[in-house]
């Protein structure tokens, strides 16, 4: 279906493009763009310098509300709805989940759109005649509407899961990569900065800092910000859509973000992207007073890998309804451990086997680069892998067991209590530091996996306690299954019959 003939699109155009308000936004919009140009003219040396200074105020204003309004906008389309009690419209119309998805990321922020469409000339006439190469505005014009998609569907994915309308959280999202993404640039990571959108701006434009010039690489190519910042747009936000396609007709206790597999496939691209991400020249003496090195390297990605596997895990949860299903089935010889709707702990474990092999692989590809593979030290690393997987299974399959009690909101209290809990660990091994660092390191070794990443330069040896500690936490996790299984594995409660009246 072409967008503009999509009914959601149409209901939200006829909603809030009609003609009185759309002239006085127009109006509006032209009074802005004149108090603008008459602020740059007051400080401006010359007629170049004035058309300069003018359209880029004006494009800087086009990011900032163009983003912020399809943020806002999108990040109560689906929420707004549960509030109004009108989801149920959504789940029985007609129109597929794609359908109202395209309708929701165009239709909801169509304001949003047209009061830049109204400044665009005025930018576009400003920036030419302040000399501008047209090269330039092309690639700013690019990248606005593509910043605006991006936008439009990390909102409508924030307010896929909230219960409630909350359109700052919306915004709040889509400016931590905005704001953060400058922190990448001096990294051995220098093309995640492209997650923000001013990297590609003033690399455009020449300006900003020194590291802006220097072109990011890809698998050791160079490309250029705009195209990378696209790149990463475009496939973040695949993912994304891919969430909202699954879930948008579904209920909140419905929903699984991801297929197990399609999680496995998440996994394996970040860790594909960490990897083209890498630059092995800043990997040596990049610090200064710390070397930054391949080992640093190897400990980052198994931290990133555990945040994204405890997700990816949350994200892969199912309802208490298929998982009695995979049980009914996997007792009848039907379905086994891989079972799409079976235990989660399976598919993270082959979620970490993928990123170990990710990581070996790219141990071998750097090897001669002024680096070897035994830098990366694969052997502790395939230990800190285990102990981050084994702390993240148990804490998933306590999620897991939450989710088959009574308990309103499951997942949400069943974060709070592990969040709780690490807390209160962090606060006994503070307390027992105090006395002996030795008896700190025992109780953060037996209750987290931290302790194996600060004691990293001992090597294989002095981590009794981490290696006690998974111990422990497998016989948990192995309680844990069974306190589910025995649920699965509980007969339904019998309803007496009522007797009916003669």
């Amino acid at each position: 279906m072409k967008f503009w003939e999509n009914p959601e699109f149409i209901r939200h155009v006829r909603a809030d493009l009609r003609g009185p308000r759309a002239i006085t936004m127009a109006t509006v919009t032209l009074v802005i763009c004149a108090l603008v140009g008459l602020s740059c003219y007051s400080g401006a040396k010359d007629l170049n310098e004035f058309f300069r200074h003018f359209h880029y105020w004006l494009v800087g204003i086009q990011f900032a509300v163009l983003g912020i309004w399809c943020a806002s906008s999108c990040g109560q389309a689906v929420s707004r709805e549960r509030e109004l009690k009108t989801f149920d419209f959504l789940r029985t119309t007609r129109l597929t989940a794609g359908e109202l998805a395209v309708g929701k990321i165009l239709g909801a922020p169509i304001m949003a759109y047209f009061v830049a469409a109204c400044s665009l000339p005025v930018s576009l006439v400003a920036g030419a005649m302040g000399g501008i190469p047209w090269p330039t505005l092309a690639g700013i014009y690019i990248l606005l509407p593509a910043f605006a998609l991006f936008a439009s569907v990390l909102g409508l994915w924030l307010s896929l899961l909230l219960e409630k309308s909350n359109a700052a959280s919306a915004v709040v999202l889509l400016l931590l990569p905005t704001g953060l993404g400058f922190s990448f640039l001096s990294s051995p990571f220098p093309g995640f900065s492209a997650m923000s959108v001013f990297p590609a701006i003033f690399s455009l434009y020449g300006a900003g800092p020194e590291g802006l010039q220097v072109h990011p690489l890809i698998f050791g190519f160079k490309v250029s910000y705009l195209a990378l910042t696209l790149l990463l747009y475009a496939t973040f936000g695949a993912w994304l859509a891919l969430m909202i396609v699954r879930n948008l007709k579904k209920d909140r206790e419905e929903m699984r973000l991801l297929s197990h597999w399609q999680a496995i496939g998440l996994v394996t691209y970040l860790n594909i992207l960490f990897y083209a991400m890498l630059n092995p020249a800043r990997l040596v003496g990049m610090f200064g007073v710390r070397t930054f090195t391949p080992w640093d390297t190897a400990m980052t990605n198994v931290v990133l890998n555990g945040s994204v596997l405890f997700l990816v895990g949350c994200a892969i949860l199912g309802s208490k309804e298929r998982l009695k299903i995979w049980w009914r089935k996997r007792a009848a010889g039907e379905a086994g451990y891989l079972s799409p709707d079976g235990l989660v702990w399976p598919w993270l474990a082959l979620g970490a086997g993928v990123a170990y092999v990710l990581l070996v692989a790219e141990a071998f590809g750097t090897n001669g680069a002024n680096l070897s593979w035994h830098d990366w030290r694969l052997g502790f690393a395939a230990v800190l892998f285990l102990d981050f997987l084994v702390f993240i299974v148990r804490d998933i399959t306590f999620l897991q067991w939450c989710s088959q009690t009574r308990m309103k909101r499951p997942i949400v209290k069943g974060f709070l209590y592990l969040t709780l809990y690490y807390v209160a660990v962090a606060i006994v091994a503070g307390v027992f530091g105090l006395a002996s660092a030795g008896t700190g390191g025992m109780v953060l070794g037996l209750f987290s996996p931290w302790q194996m990443l600060g004691a990293a330069d001992s090597g294989l040896t002095n981590l009794y306690a981490s290696y006690a500690g998974m111990g422990i936490q497998v016989v948990l996790t192995g309680f844990m299954i069974n306190l589910i299984e025995r649920r699965l594995g509980r007969a339904p409660a019998l309803v007496p019959a009522t007797s009916t009246p003669s």
